[in-house]
């Protein structure tokens, strides 16, 4: 059934997607706010972070079936008011807890309801140009998002506070809710399948071990722990291993529990959560892995980038949304752009600039991201690198759900979300375990090799091993001129500083690599595909 009023129809898809996006930069704007309003960590912040994507990811394949038992309109409307009471909760907390339970597990719920169902609805009620458009304006708000948040929340939390940003949330998915009559009633089919529960448990606890494990290697170590991690009385690093190595290993035998348990279902002919046939199509297979990798750069980019603007020169929240304004604004543009070059070219060729351009952005921030430099350094690293994010977001959801019958689109929805809230979730878990992990190795190295008393230095290096924060210059001499003499403290503060950069620009190899990998990939994507016919 096709919709009369696409416009409006897209616009209100486009808002619920726009509340998404925001949420995320916002956060990432926010973090020193949310370290000293909540008493937490910059890990604790970072923890935060990952498990709301991780929530999403989680649930976003049942958010999808829910569409074909109960409806696409009425899974998204309810994604949308449980979305609404995370985050009226979220901006009531007064600890990481209960900020924890509102946005990452209420809130997350909620987006996993809404967002695979906006694909899902442009899948479903809109045909040929009008769906190709429909998409390359998703990805314009996806850049719109990028744009906006972390002005808006940089303005917030350094005049008002962060909180005042889930107010914000609140007020478009009350315009959207407003206006979702526009939405076509479900129209249900007789005999509809049920859910998948234990479907839905396995891959649920696969999602949250792997990218749990991931969290905790930064603060326990891989194999071997770094210190015990107590649960009540229960140590849960067995016979000295890594809690992050069990998660881990837990991860991947739940994943491997989760597709021996869908091949089982598949063969009794009962309903799956997740169509495993659909990744006999190399087209999707190879699409949902890219659309993975770019959504972990851009999200660990916007976790980074303030953080390093915010440690290093001192910038407030508001300063730090304006130095990613060349981002931003570079996203939002080439978006537009991309939609018009891929009708004139290909999708595939406007991919590979895409990730042509982001590797050429990976190797300007890492040589301009150094000691000695100034904020302004990291805005042509920036521009370009949301230049080729643009190129990027006019494309892969078209690649991906264009590859697929429209029977498959809710599963395949809630697959393509899933491996973007995977890549949100897991790029800003490794890229903050490969800060932390740098930041230790660098310190430990320069203390043993520095000036320090030799009667000090393996103090020092037993203190840092214990965990290491990243953390202003100034903060970091005040803690250490606490115990040591003013002279020692100046030392340590150089050595860190000095560190924490190194910490910084390994973060920026990494994002290359990751983007020759994808750029690899996508030479396997078709330059013209074709729109597959649904059997009758």
């Amino acid at each position: 059934m096709m919709i009369k009023k696409p416009g409006l129809f897209t616009i209100v898809m486009a808002l619920a997607t726009f509340v998404v996006v925001i949420d995320n930069t916002i956060m990432n704007v926010s973090i020193n706010a949310l370290v000293r309003d909540l008493n937490t960590t910059i890990s604790g912040v970072q923890a935060a972070i990952s498990l709301n994507a991780l929530t999403m990811a989680a649930f976003v394949l049942m958010g999808g079936k829910l569409a074909d038992i109960i409806g696409i309109k009425r899974t998204f409307l309810f994604g949308s008011v449980t979305y609404i009471v995370g985050t009226v909760i979220a901006s009531l907390s007064t600890n990481l807890p209960i900020f924890m339970l509102g946005w990452c597990a209420i809130q997350g719920v909620g987006a996993a309801l809404m967002l695979p169902n906006v694909q899902t609805a442009i899948r479903e009620y809109l045909a040929g140009e009008a769906r190709a458009k429909s998409y390359g304006i998703m990805g314009g708000v996806n850049a719109l998002g990028v744009a906006v948040g972390p002005i808006l929340g940089g303005f917030l939390t350094t005049f008002f506070s962060w909180r005042w940003a889930f107010a914000f949330e609140i007020l478009i998915l009350g315009a959207m809710l407003i206006l979702s009559g526009v939405i076509p009633a479900d129209m249900l089919k007789k005999a509809r399948p049920s859910l998948d529960g234990l479907g839905v448990v396995l891959q649920a606890c696969a999602m949250m071990l792997l990218v749990l494990g991931v969290l905790l290697i930064s603060d326990f170590g891989l194999f071997f722990a770094s210190q015990p991690l107590y649960v009540g009385p229960v140590n849960l690093a067995f016979l000295g291993l890594s809690p992050a190595l069990y998660s881990l290993m837990l991860g991947v035998i739940f994943t491997m529990l989760f597709v021996r348990w869908e091949h089982h279902r598949e063969d009794e002919g009962q309903p799956t959560l997740l169509k495993l046939a659909l990744f006999d199509n190399a087209v999707f297979s190879k699409g949902l892995q890219i659309a993975s990798i770019q959504t972990m750069m851009i999200a660990g980019v916007l976790f980074t980038v303030p953080l390093f603007l915010q440690v290093t020169y001192g910038l407030n929240p508001l300063q730090s949304g304006f130095y990613l304004l060349p981002l931003s604004i570079s996203v939002l543009v080439f978006a537009l752009i991309g939609v018009r070059l891929g009708r004139r070219t290909s999708m595939r060729a406007v991919m590979l600039l895409g990730w042509l351009i982001v590797v050429l952005s990976a190797a300007v921030l890492l040589l301009r991201m150094s000691e000695g430099s100034e904020p302004e350094d990291l805005i042509l690293g920036l521009a370009i690198f949301g230049t080729g994010m643009g190129l990027l977001s006019s494309q892969t959801a078209n690649v991906v759900m264009s590859s697929i019958k429209q029977a498959e689109s809710a599963e395949a929805s809630g697959a393509l979300n899933t491996f973007q809230q995977l890549g949100n979730s897991v790029g800003v878990a490794i890229l903050g375990t490969i800060l932390s992990f740098t930041l230790l190795y660098n310190l430990t190295t320069q203390v043993e090799q520095s000036a320090i008393a030799i009667e000090k230095k393996a103090e020092v290096v037993e203190e840092l091993q214990r965990g290491v924060e990243i953390a202003s210059t100034e903060y970091v001499e005040q803690a250490v001129a606490q115990k040591a003499s003013s002279e020692q403290a100046a030392l340590v503060a150089d050595i860190y500083s000095s560190a924490r950069t190194v910490a910084f620009q390994v973060t920026s190899l990494v994002i290359g690599f990751f983007a020759v990998i994808a750029l690899i990939m996508t030479l396997d994507i078709p330059k013209k595909l074709k729109e597959p016919i649904d059997e009758a």
